[in-house]
């Protein structure tokens, strides 16, 4: 316990004097747009730009925009179009979006020798965030109240689980059918209700018509089908 608590006050020592230069303009030295600049109706609310996250540290800063690799970011953007086709009185609200590796590392840090530990990359290379080609997000009302999804945003128990295999590069493994039949799954077993399987499944179609597919332990992480071997070769790390 000490031990956490002392590395908390470390994290927020470094990420004070972090926060004094701004990350944005680093994202958009790294060539990423704003999410903002393609759409004004998609909402944002970086859950680690500010203590309401897993860690309780405010790790972000003054950062307060979501930033992609445009191609990325257009993808977002369509699936906002779809949902908005479909449901008018919704939008998208992205938790979290680029992430540079120093921050990264600092999460990991934080939960070394814990059972977090397993749900946080080492940023040794980085993931799909320190790349700006991830997204957190979760479908809300248009004054931001978010839809019950049966599980809050960084919640590590099956609860946020929506698929029970391992995902692969194969888009026959990433299919509506097998998402829509882990969450009638989920309800069966009453590990969800059957208005947060709806909720689920919304967010997963429209993100499926942008071709981006959730991470099987995640309800609210989406992302391209490609090997991390392909993305690191495809894209820059956010490495600052």
């Amino acid at each position: 316990m000490k031990r956490r608590l002392l590395l908390l006050l470390l994290l927020t020592l470094h990420l004070s004097a972090v926060a004094q230069k701004s990350f944005d303009s680093s994202m958009r030295a790294y060539g990423l747009v704003d999410i903002a600049t393609l759409s004004s109706d998609i909402l944002v609310d970086l859950k680690y730009s500010a203590e309401d996250n897993f860690v309780g540290v405010d790790m972000y800063g003054e950062l307060e925009r979501a930033y992609f690799v445009e191609s990325f970011a257009r993808r977002v953007v369509r699936a906002q179009q779809i949902l908005q086709e479909q449901h008018p009185e919704l939008t998208l609200l992205i938790y979290d979006a680029a992430r540079p590796i120093s921050v990264q590392r600092a999460m990991r840090r934080v939960v070394e020798g814990t059972p977090l530990q397993n749900f946080v990359a080492d940023g040794t290379r980085g993931g799909r965030h320190n790349y700006g080609v991830a997204v957190d997000l979760t479908i809300a009302t248009l004054d931001g109240t978010p839809l019950d999804m049966g599980a809050g945003f960084d919640d590590f128990t099956v609860a946020a689980y929506v698929k029970g295999t391992a995902d692969s590069a194969d888009a026959s493994t990433r299919t509506m059918k097998v998402y829509r039949d882990y969450a009638m799954w989920q309800v069966e077993q009453g590990i969800i209700s059957e208005e947060a399987a709806k909720n689920r499944l919304l967010l997963i179609e429209v993100m499926h018509g942008a071709e981006l597919y959730p991470y099987r332990r995640e309800w609210w992480h989406f992302e391209e089908i490609i090997t991390m071997s392909a993305t690191r070769e495809r894209y820059r790390l956010l490495d600052f």
